[in-house]
């Protein structure tokens, strides 16, 4: 009996085998596939663009993607060797663009074959401006109080203007700056703290660092009190001479600490008149003189001033 050639062998029934020999490819293709995993991740979206234009409308910050390849490679990739980005650097006019995310493979991602990688959103519609700059007044937040007894006298803000860019429809908007929460609670003494600008719109941007110094003078908190019907006091007169008539009484407001005003008396002596310079008798119209314990400020007396007739002593005294 004689056998066939080879060939004649193999081209027996050639269309049954090439289509066992397919469907065998599939099988083992199908089998791969069953055997990817996946692996979600999010990434923070990079927008790359020209200096002339800004993004006039919002956009996702980030987007998530999927990575799908044999589970010991794709789970060795470590983040920070895919990038997310969307190029806006082709446009040259204002205008609303669809613009596509590009996943940028770098380190262990390089490589990996298979490698399938998805991206959500795919794309983004994105409006661009003009980009432009304004300088704007920087207004300070606060938050809490001083100590008891202590208040914030005064403070500044260096530099007082922040320069912000952006698209200029939101940039012509903008009249003012804030700044992040600046700690009042327990102060009792001056302090100066570096405090970060609020980013209240995306969109904006500040052309600086973005943080400014911050200085506060703290004082005891001032509070007032007034006293009324004052006897003016004669000082430095001559031995010689004497002030006839009545000097009329005065009024005295002074200012200081709340806590040391609650407990400061009446004064008797706090209004006066220096008469030192006066030698001979007349009729002289001299200023009022104030003296407050230390800690304590006049801020109002009166009268200002008082006019006095003076005499030799020896006439008041027949």
């Amino acid at each position: 009996m004689s056998r066939k050639p080879l060939l004649e062998r193999i081209l027996e029934n050639w269309p049954a085998k090439i289509l066992s020999f397919m469907a065998a490819v599939l099988l083992f293709a199908f089998n791969q596939l069953n055997r990817l995993e996946e692996r979600p991740l999010a990434l923070p979206l990079r927008v790359m663009g020209n200096p002339d234009l800004a993004p006039a409308s919002a956009y996702p910050r980030t987007v998530r993607i999927v990575l799908k390849g044999e589970a010991n490679s794709i789970f060795a990739v470590q983040e920070g060797d895919l990038e997310a980005i969307l190029d806006l650097s082709e446009f040259k006019a204002e205008g609303v663009y669809r613009v596509p995310v590009v996943v940028e493979k770098r380190g262990s991602a390089v490589g990996i074959d298979p490698l399938e990688i998805r991206v959500d959103p795919s794309e983004v519609a994105i409006a661009l401006e003009q980009r432009i700059t304004r300088s704007v007044p920087i207004v300070p937040s606060f938050r809490g109080f001083p100590e008891p007894g202590f208040e914030l006298a005064s403070s500044e803000l260096v530099p007082p203007i922040a320069e912000i860019e952006g698209p200029a429809s939101l940039v012509r908007k903008a009249t003012e700056v804030t700044t992040e929460f600046i700690e009042l609670s327990g102060r009792s003494s001056d302090f100066s703290t570096t405090v970060r600008l609020q980013q209240r719109d995306p969109l904006l941007g500040f052309t600086g660092s973005g943080t400014v110094e911050f200085r506060a003078k703290i004082q005891k908190a001032l509070a007032y009190r007034s006293f009324e019907g004052l006897s003016i006091h004669v000082e430095g007169l001559n031995p010689g001479l004497a002030v006839t008539g009545e000097i009329p009484p005065g009024t005295l407001r002074v200012a200081g600490a709340r806590n040391d005003l609650s407990v400061l008396a009446a004064p008797t002596d706090a209004l006066y008149v220096d008469l030192s310079l006066i030698d001979e008798p007349g009729v002289y119209t001299v200023p009022v003189g104030v003296r407050v314990p230390a800690g304590v400020n006049p801020e109002a007396w009166t009268p200002g001033a008082v006019t006095l007739a003076v005499v030799r002593s020896s006439e008041v005294s027949r």
